[in-house]
């Protein structure tokens, strides 16, 4: 018997609520749903020996390893299906069993396993009661309208015991078979004690049994079991945080602080290295963590132990309880960039907990709870203080270092951020130059009128920024040299015998050194400022691609979009666009480059192609749908252009074809995700030089109109080393 819910489309519902990133979510249900099971038995007042038992049954190769996963089975004790916690069952996101379920976890289950199927004895009344019932996605199921079919139902021997089996077979994608197919024992049991760790720590000393086995047919091959001394002791608890919540401002300028603030209770726990690799603050839900939300120790480096020890915090709250995503695997918590990038995109953005804010009121009561933390923090403000005095860096500068950042990498960020507030003192000298415009030199004022203008000049350029920004200047002029000779083909490499084709090689590594991920040391900037600052890579396969640590394109594919991917003799998988950019959420920017001489028109589709790999195949957290791509060469005609697409136009003002808007077709229908939209342009490296010499003409020729002889030869020599640089690249 089917099972229908009154107002609901299963079809169109189970669109909504996409498939967990984490290959383990479904156990994790799972095994949730069991332990709430137990909790509820005990909750009646049930005299039992609790247990939760998870069989794993593989296929078995001659060499008596592991050939497939045929079929997972999760038996517990609990309270069972009897017709209350049925009825909820049968209800999407009813709230009446407590714990904060909403009835998505089923929908995890059905999302990997072809086949799900619950078999349970309860008591109902004092009566022993059995029901069968199977949860499904399929169309037989869909065509009813329901996710459910009840197979069975009734009586059951008096005495008989009280449980319920799960059984999980038939797992949908070959990436779900690999991934449970490689695991071990020991990594199930680790991933329970991680991901329960907080549930497991509360409970230390009245855990149910839990027991795992792995089976070859029907013999055992492996067992383990959770213990009470595999849960560490806690170090402090009840200890409480108030962080408070963000909004922005009327003109939508800055964040503020509201009144309110969430409470965030905490446990920490100072552990082994053999009970902890490193030390680690995890966010808990419903007494689950969750990995989508990572929080940073400010006031300790990740890898550092401590009197042999690691540190960690775990967090709850009411707050994410509530905020936790139906894919149940997901919280979000934004950091200030991203709330401030967030609200400009929409108009506005409900008031929130920043990430920032929660970092830095766990990291003050790190301290506060342990000493040796605390000494820590001061060894750490002593080494920055070090750098500071040695290499004259700012406060400022200093704000974005971390303390897991080598000395390189302080050094980095500092000079990043040196480099954004040059870009912001260009703007500024540029517009302390148009005063310029605005002097009269026969009004009457005029010789103080220009003091006041040099009064403001030298108060815009201090003494200790000039030799940075002479060199910054100097680095640019030298860039559009380079740039300017290799388009006339006068550099020496282009007169090497076996390296005179590789201009486009060349131009790439000029703009960004290929193979990298550093946008900050590229010379993007001749195509746009902002570039700098965007994430990106250079000539990377896109199944390579990270960002964050994050992979960019996913694994988790339909067979029909693994034929896809492999057709035609092709691995569109490792596809190398030229350069990627990623300016800010759903967002990408796609630069391919080609040699002078190669006529455009022959690669329009190039683009397209990649917007469609980078719409249809990114992972849920990357979705991308608005792109702006750009093709560079030099042998550029109008009319080849338009005959290979007619919805090209000419710019003439500019010298560029351009493309308004190209429909990027997104496959998926079962994500009910839109199609995306393409911004393309053709353009000459000859007209980006133009643009970019205009960009940088006011400050060489106006700030810099004569050579200090001495000291900016000294620059100009170590500037040099770019095309030393670029050319090394090409030639190792």
């Amino acid at each position: 018997m089917y099972i229908t819910s009154d107002g609901l489309n299963w079809r169109g519902l189970l669109k909504g609520f996409p498939k967990a990133t984490n290959l383990m979510q479904p156990l994790f249900e799972a095994f949730t749903n069991s332990l709430e099971a137990i909790d509820m038995r005990k909750e009646q007042g049930d005299d039992f020996s609790p247990y939760i038992r998870l069989d794993f049954y593989f296929n078995q190769t001659i060499e008596n390893e592991n050939d497939g996963l045929t079929r997972l089975s999760i038996t517990d004790n609990g309270i069972g299906f009897d017709d209350d916690n049925f009825a909820r069952l049968k209800v999407f996101k009813d709230d009446t069993k407590g714990y904060d379920n909403r009835g998505s976890g089923r929908i995890q289950l059905i999302h990997s396993f072809t086949t799900v199927t619950y078999e349970s004895v309860f008591k109902q009344n004092d009566v022993y009661k059995f029901r069968k019932f199977v949860l499904s996605k399929a169309d037989s199921f869909l065509q009813h309208n329901s996710i459910i079919r009840l197979d069975e139902e009734g009586n059951a021997n008096n005495g008989a015991e009280i449980k319920t089996i799960l059984s999980l077979a038939d797992l949908r994608t070959r990436t779900d078979m690999k991934f449970f197919n490689d695991l071990t024992i020991q990594d199930i049991k680790e991933f329970l004690l991680d991901h329960y760790i907080l549930y497991f720590c509360v409970n230390r000393n009245n855990l149910p049994q839990i027991i795992i086995n792995y089976y070859h047919g029907s013999n055992r091959i492996a067992t383990r079991d959770i213990r009470t001394a595999d849960v560490p002791e806690v170090s402090h608890e009840d200890e409480i945080i108030n962080v408070p919540m963000s909004k922005m401002s009327s003109d939508m300028k800055r964040i503020e602080v509201s009144d309110d603030n969430i409470e965030v209770k905490i446990k920490s726990y100072k552990l082994s290295q053999r009970q902890l690799k490193k030390n680690s603050v995890k966010v808990t839900c419903k007494g689950e963590v969750v990995d989508s939300v990572k929080v940073k120790l400010d006031c300790l480096p990740t890898d550092m132990q401590i009197d042999s020890s690691f540190f960690l915090f775990l967090l709850s709250s009411e707050y994410f309880d509530n905020r936790i995503g139906d894919s149940r695997d997901t919280l979000e918590i934004l950091n200030k960039t991203e709330f401030k990038k967030r609200a400009k995109q929409y108009g506005m953005i409900q008031p929130q907990i920043v990430l920032d804010d929660l970092q830095e009121k766990l990291s003050n009561k790190a301290v506060e709870m342990y000493a040796e933390i605390n000494e820590q923090k001061k060894i750490h403000a002593a080494q920055l203080n070090i750098l500071k005095q040695t290499y004259m860096l700012s406060d400022e500068a200093l704000d974005e270092a971390d303390v897991n950042d080598s000395i390189e990498e302080i050094l980095k960020k500092a000079y990043t951020y040196d480099a954004k507030l040059i870009a912001v003192r260009d703007a500024e000298y540029h517009s302390l130059l148009e005063e310029l415009n605005m002097l009269d030199t026969c009004s009457s004022t005029y010789r103080e009128d220009l003091q006041g203008l040099v009064a403001k000049m030298t108060a815009a350029i201090p003494i200790q920024d000039k030799e940075s920004l002479a060199r910054y200047v100097t680095h640019r002029r030298l860039v559009l040299d380079l740039m300017t000779k290799i388009l006339d083909r006068e550099t020496n490499s282009q007169n090497i015998e076996g390296y005179r084709n590789i201009d486009e090689k060349r131009l790439h590594y000029l703009l960004f050194t290929q193979h990298s991920d550093n946008v900050g040391n590229s010379d993007l900037w001749m195509l746009n400022e902002d570039y700098l600052y965007f994430k990106g890579v250079s000539d990377q396969p896109l199944n390579q691609i990270e960002i964050d640590g994050w992979k960019l394109f996913r694994d988790d594919v339909t067979d029909e979009e693994e034929r896809y991917l492999s057709s035609l003799g092709e691995n569109r998988r490792i596809k190398r666009p030229d350069i990627l950019l990623f300016p800010s959420e759903r967002k990408c920017i796609i630069v391919e480059l080609k040699t002078p001489e190669v006529n455009l028109a022959l690669h329009l589709d190039q683009i397209k192609k990649y917007a469609y790999l980078l719409r249809n195949f990114t992972s849920e957290m990357f979705t991308i749908d608005t792109f702006y791509g750009y093709l560079i060469g030099e042998a550029l005609e109008p009319r080849d252009i338009r005959a290979a697409d007619g919805d090209f136009k000419y710019d003439p003002k500019f010298n560029f074809m351009y493309l308004p808007s190209k429909r990027v077709v997104y496959e998926n229908d079962s994500t009910g995700g839109q199609d995306g939209s393409l911004y393309m342009e053709v353009i000459s490296y000859s007209e980006i030089l133009k643009r970019a010499e205009r960009r940088n003409e006011a400050f060489t020729l106006k700030l810099f109109p004569q050579k200090v002889e001495e000291e900016e030869q000294a620059v100009i020599e170590e500037s040099k080393t770019k095309t030393e640089e670029v050319e090394n690249a090409l030639f190792k």
